[in-house]
């Protein structure tokens, strides 16, 4: 499906047909999409956690604030955001780079130096943000892939991270759930899908300059 005619089609799905499971080979190219997504520094820091016990996402429609797609879809998506983004880390990711690339270590480690003056410098919050913006961009991606392969999503703010972190034991992975996507294929008796899509003129929010 061409990428325009898959966000047209795209909705907010309420209602997931439980009895239909995303083929294994179609999740992990979606999932792909994400890992090829776009972020600050090309750092990650982020992971994609998978939910598919069907137990576990019944536990985790409370912490939705009772959202039930939330629970009941063939694949929940949890966006974690890294809580550990410190010198470690990014030496770490600068050492994949270098050794990608073929970087003179002089080079590498001048990268490295710029990536830790802007995030260290940073307070907790500010880093937490940051990296929540990168987790967004991933988002987007996840969405648009999983929209052109015909899968249906909804992302979800409406939930509380906490108990989210808490079920799914994310602080020992030094984690923290950010955003969450659910995925399945829509239930016929969905009525959302019959809802007109309503955005904006292109002209009204498109500027040139």
């Amino acid at each position: 499906m061409h990428i325009i005619d898959a966000l047209k089609w795209r909705y907010a799905t309420q209602k997931f047909d439980t009895n239909k499971d995303i083929p294994e080979e179609t999740l992990t190219e979606i999932l792909t999409a994400g890992n090829l997504a776009a972020t600050a520094y090309g750092l990650q820091p982020f992971e994609m956690m998978v939910v598919k016990d069907r137990v576990i996402k019944e536990r985790l429609i409370p912490a939705s604030y009772g959202q039930e797609h939330a629970g009941y879809n063939s694949a929940l998506i949890v966006f974690a955001t890294r809580t550990d983004i410190d010198e470690a880390f990014i030496g770490e990711y600068v050492d994949r780079l270098a050794d990608a690339r073929q970087l003179p270590a002089d080079v590498a480690e001048g990268i490295k130096n710029t990536m830790n003056g802007d995030l260290g410098n940073r307070t907790p919050e500010n880093r937490a943000h940051w990296a929540a913006n990168q987790a967004f961009i991933a988002l987007g991606t996840v969405m648009a892939a999983a929209s052109e392969a015909e899968v249906d999503n909804h992302a979800m703010l409406g939930f509380d991270p906490d108990q989210y972190d808490e079920i799914l034991g994310l602080k020992e992975y030094n984690l923290h759930a950010t955003v969450i996507l659910a995925l399945g294929y829509r239930a016929p008796d969905d009525a959302w899908q019959h809802y007109p899509k309503v955005r904006k003129d292109l002209e009204d929010i498109v500027k040139k300059i």
